[in-house]
């Protein structure tokens, strides 16, 4: 294969991914925003937050609900062996 080619495939990936993440925001705050429509007077539900920062070798995990941390740690390894796998993929082709 040619390396052209395989930058032009991960430059190309990388956009669908941006695009799908963009589109999944939207579709996220739009269907958030019906269901405030629809609990008006209701009380208003639990919500979980969490993330993962990476600074170079070590991750910063935090969050508020347990299930939420594990699922981003998970996330996290996920990435990061797709990001590995990328970076040596050059080398072996």
């Amino acid at each position: 294969m040619n390396i052209t080619y395989i930058i032009g495939l991960a430059i190309m990936l990388s956009i669908i991914l941006a695009l799908l993440g963009i589109v999944l925001i939207v579709i996220d705050v739009m269907r958030s925003h019906k269901e405030d429509e629809d609990k008006d007077d209701e009380k208003k539900g639990k919500s979980s937050v969490g993330g993962v920062v990476l600074i170079g070798p070590i991750p910063i995990v935090f969050g508020n609900d347990p299930s939420i941390i594990k699922w981003a740690i998970v996330l996290t390894i996920i990435v990061v062996i797709l990001f590995i796998v990328l970076a040596l993929l050059p080398g072996i082709l």
